[in-house]
């Protein structure tokens, strides 16, 4: 090969390989105190949900409206808004994951991602109280 090709092939791939760490999700979840640090940035945030507390959604009121709060990695708990609509099922998410920016006394969420349960666990549930059923009988 000629030294042209060699030098632009290496190149090449050197700028792809940047463009893919940059934009493909290299990142890491954040915290709410690291988004809080930098009100005006978007942080990845994953966390559980705080089910003891209120989920405010209105469907009538306003569709696009939908506060609940989350409790991240680091244990801090935030009140979280989400001008998206409330997603099915919400409230049986094992965790959350989300984008966002830091706000004054709340986190806004611009993109909320439930991680909910596998259907495949409640039917193994099932699966074993019915052989219990029947190992009793």
């Amino acid at each position: 090969m000629k030294p042209k090709v060699i030098v632009l092939l290496v190149l090449l791939s050197v700028a792809i390989g940047y463009i893919m760490s940059t934009y493909m999700g290299a990142e890491e979840s954040a915290t709410f105190s690291q988004a809080e640090a930098n009100p005006g940035d978007t942080y990845h945030i994953t966390g559980f949900l705080v089910k003891d507390k209120p989920f405010e959604y209105d469907p009538i009121k306003d569709p696009n409206y939908f506060v609940f709060y989350l409790k991240d990695k680091s244990g801090d708990v935030r009140k979280v808004v989400s001008f998206e609509p409330k997603q099915q099922d919400f409230e049986r998410a094992e965790s959350v994951s989300m984008y966002g920016v830091a706000a004054d006394d709340f986190f806004q969420a611009t993109k909320v991602i439930p991680k909910c349960p596998s259907k495949y666990k409640d039917e193994q549930i099932n699966k074993q109280v019915q052989a219990a059923k029947r190992a009793s009988l």
